[in-house]
This record gives structure tokens, sequence and C-alpha cells, in this order.
């Protein structure tokens, strides 16, 4: 026996699931109105969900403009890099935002008087349940900076970072194209989001940057106290010389000129060697600059926030929307109409 069904049967088929509806209309529509007073209750007790956002284009130097510089400079054994690569390529960036390390810091930053995690407790009344003379509510959460260990308090701690992580933080770019970032936090309260992503912004862009250049930054300040050392020695040199020249009364004696023919020779070496070191210094500092990485932000955060909580009446549409196809289904599966469950 054939297993397809003809257009007629179809036909048939959905007048009688149609007949069989509308038989129960009343206790569709019950059903629906329930779901549809459910949803609009839901979304009436609803935290809101102010949404913060930052947009950035990170850019830095990569290979190639310091070619001709780098081979100078190794000729003084000068290492000035390549430029480009690295550990934090374009992707790793992305989850620098997220990562465990700037959280913490940021949550242990400070915000009015007290700190980011202190007033978040508040903010999500996470508190309401300590006692008040419980031990909870006298926690210094900012001696987690200095090393000292406490179960208790790292324990929260731990919690809320890994909670923010999760579901508060997101990180990507505006489109697969665009080199545009954009980093973004969602929170029950306006000014904590606001203030929350920007101190974090500047906590990624600050270690971003010096992790960028800390190689580099060490050269440049090694070769200034070089150059500032051989520099008050050959002006030193210069004064010596010429207070010993001052003493060479006598010109027919050549043993007493001997002082000053040293003196001349130590001025030419550090003359020299002032030279060279002050065109590795220079070229330290443009390989420096060359390496600084660009974090140019081009969107802020601004009041008021946009607010991501889902209306009354969306959430009654949504829900209403949903009881009434799921009322549908059970009541055709009871009258086994769908084919669902048969051999």
């Amino acid at each position: 026996m054939s297993s397809e069904i003809s257009f007629s049967e179809l036909l048939k088929k959905i007048k009688e699931v149609y007949c069989f509806l509308i038989t129960k209309w009343k206790l569709i529509l019950f059903v629906t109105l329930i779901g549809a007073s459910c949803g609009m209750v839901k979304a009436w007790l609803e935290d809101s969900h102010y949404v913060a956002e930052i947009t950035f284009v990170a850019e830095s130097e990569k290979g190639g403009g310091l070619g001709g510089y780098a081979s100078i400079a190794s000729q003084f054994g000068l290492d000035l890099g390549s430029g480009g690569g690295g550990a934090f390529s374009e992707d790793n960036l992305l989850e620098l935002f997220k990562s465990r390390n700037l959280i913490d810091k940021t949550l242990l930053s400070t915000y009015d008087k007290d700190l980011f995690i202190d007033e978040y407790i508040i903010n999500h009344k996470l508190n309401s349940n300590w006692d008040k003379d419980s031990m909870l509510n006298k926690i210094n959460f900012s001696l987690i900076a200095k090393g000292i260990y406490d179960r208790k308090r790292d324990s929260i701690f731990n919690q809320i970072a890994n909670g923010i992580i999760s579901n508060q933080i997101e990180v990507d770019k505006v489109d697969k194209k665009s080199d545009i970032i954009f980093i973004r936090m969602n929170d029950n309260n306006m000014l904590f989001a606001k203030s929350f992503i920007e101190k974090l912004a500047e906590n990624a862009i600050k270690f971003y940057t010096e992790y960028k250049t800390e190689k580099n930054l060490a050269n440049v300040e090694i070769l200034q106290r070089q150059t500032d050392s051989v520099k008050n020695m050959l002006f030193g040199g210069i004064n010596d010389a010429a207070t010993i020249n001052d003493l060479n009364v006598n010109p027919i004696k050549q043993s007493l000129r001997t002082s000053s023919q040293k003196k001349q020779i130590d001025l030419q070496v550090n003359s020299t060697l002032y030279t060279e070191l002050l065109k590795n210094l220079e070229l330290s500092k443009l390989t420096l600059r060359k390496e600084t990485p660009l974090i140019q932000i081009i969107d802020r955060p601004h009041l008021p926030l946009h607010n991501e909580k889902t209306g009354r009446l969306l959430g009654g549409i949504k829900f209403g929307f949903i009881t009434f196809l799921l009322m549908i289904v059970l009541l055709l599966l009871q009258k086994e109409i769908l084919p669902i469950g048969k051999s």
C-alpha cells in the first residue's frame, strides 16, 4: 500500500484539524491569555539591563619601516626589533579584554569612595541575605591585590569575576571585514555599567601598550643613561684639559704637555663614543614610537544607556504566541491527529 497521500486527502486532513480546533477555541484562548499574562508579569519583574559600549580601533606599525635603521643599529650591537607580530595579534586582543587579570584589576579599582566590586555587590543585592553582624559585611577586597589569602572573600570574588566574564562582557568586531572592535557591558545599574566598561578599556589599553613597548622602552632608558654618563665625562674632560693647558706656562718643556695630550685623546674617544650613542639613542626612540600601538577610541557610552529589558507588551505577545502553539500541538497529540508516536 502506498504511503503517499493525495491532495484531496491532505485537504480533508486540514479540514478535520481546523474543525477540531474550532471546537476548542475557548480553551485555546484561555490558555493563550494565561501565557500572555505570565509573559507580561515576567517582563515587569525582570531587572533592567543597561548596555554600555565602547568602540575602538587598534593600529601598530608592522615591519618594513625600520629595516634600514635596524641594519645600521645592528652594527653597534643594538636590536631594534622587527615590528608587528608578537603575542597580541588581533584575535588575541579580543580575548585580552575578557581576561581574568584585567577583570580582577577593574573590580579592584576605585569607584567613588569604594571599589567596583563593593558597588557590584550592592547593586545586585548579593549581601541581602548577609547578617548585619556577619563577617561577610566586613570583607576588605582590597587585600586581594596585596596577595593576602582569605577563602570566603576569594570565593565571592571569583564567582563575581567569572559571572561578569561569562554573562556581562562581550567583545567582538563590529564586522568581520572591519578592524573596529567593540566592548559591551550590561548591568542593572546604568552608571556602574558605563564606569566599569570605561575603566576596563583604560586598563586593557595600558596593559597592551606597556607590553608592546616594554623591550624598546628598556633600550631607550639604558642608552639614555649611557649617553648622559659619556656626556658628563666629555664635558668634564674639556674642563680638565683647559685647566692643564693653563698650567703649561712653559711650552719649551715637552714633559709638561703629556698630560694635556692624554686629555685630548680621552676627549676624542669620548666624543666619538658620545656621537655613536646619540645615534643609537635616536634610533631606539624612533623604534619606540613606531612600536607604540595607536588605540583610538571611536565611541564612548553616553547617558542614558540603552535598556535591553523586555517590554511588558512584547513579553506578553511572545509568551502568548508560545503557549498558543504548544496548546494546539498538545490538543492534536491528544486527539491523535498528528502522526507522532504511531507505528
